[in-house]
């Protein structure tokens, strides 16, 4: 129940703050940067109560974790960091991103074709740790991580584009170039947060990827 509980307040969170007229009023009051690094916080620490709700929750095994999981975990979370960094540090005024402005629509480059980084990658994070963690209340968790991920990419297009307008929303996606050093310089956070993430998993979590990949490749 606390699984459910901690899991519906992150959702609603992101709902009550997307579909209403909080986040304008908050964006006017406060400014747009202080709005976000607040909004990041408040979405870090209910995600966080998720996890240790599922940590701290009684196990219901649902099927045998197949050995190929640890692998594709490790190599799906790895695009998953290396979007996730892009989203960071690219400018993006398409999607949910930390900067909009600075964008060149003539060269989105990974913008362009990618669009949503940022939830790509949350949604792919969550996608592979599911054949590696079947038991509920960690389905709970990872595939409602992944749909919420999925409706979020669908709505947010959707507000965008009826924001921007469908002559607006063309002339930003229409351009692609080449991925510029802004792309890359994310894509190198990315994989260094999960280079991070391999070493303190077993510390945050009680499991250790890198142990399983050695023993089983090793």
């Amino acid at each position: 129940m606390d699984v459910l509980i901690a899991m519906a307040a992150f959702v609603l969170s992101h709902v009550v703050i997307a579909r209403t007229r909080l986040k304008p009023a908050l964006i006017a009051r406060f400014g747009e940067p202080a709005y976000l690094a607040a909004y990041s916080a408040l979405s870090l620490a209910l995600l966080a109560w998720v996890i240790w709700a599922v940590l701290t929750a009684d196990r219901l095994p649902l099927w045998t974790t197949p050995a190929w999981s640890y692998g594709f975990a490790a190599i799906v979370s790895l695009v998953a960091f290396v979007l996730i960094g892009i989203g960071m540090v690219v400018p993006n005024p398409l999607s949910v991103s930390f900067r909009k402005a600075g964008f060149d629509p003539d060269r989105s480059g990974v913008i362009g074709w990618v669009r949503h980084p940022l939830l790509w990658g949350l949604t792919l994070w969550a996608v592979s740790h599911i054949p590696a963690n079947g038991d509920w209340p960690s389905l709970v968790l990872f595939a409602g991580a992944a749909t919420f991920g999925l409706v979020g990419i669908f709505a947010v297009e959707r507000r965008v584009k009826r924001q921007l307008g469908l002559e607006e929303w063309t002339r930003l996606t229409a351009g692609r170039g080449n991925v510029d050093r802004r792309a890359i310089a994310g894509a190198a956070v990315g994989v260094f947060l999960w280079l991070v993430f391999l070493v303190i998993h077993p510390t945050l979590f009680g499991a250790d990827p890198l142990a399983v990949l050695r023993a089983q490749f090793g």
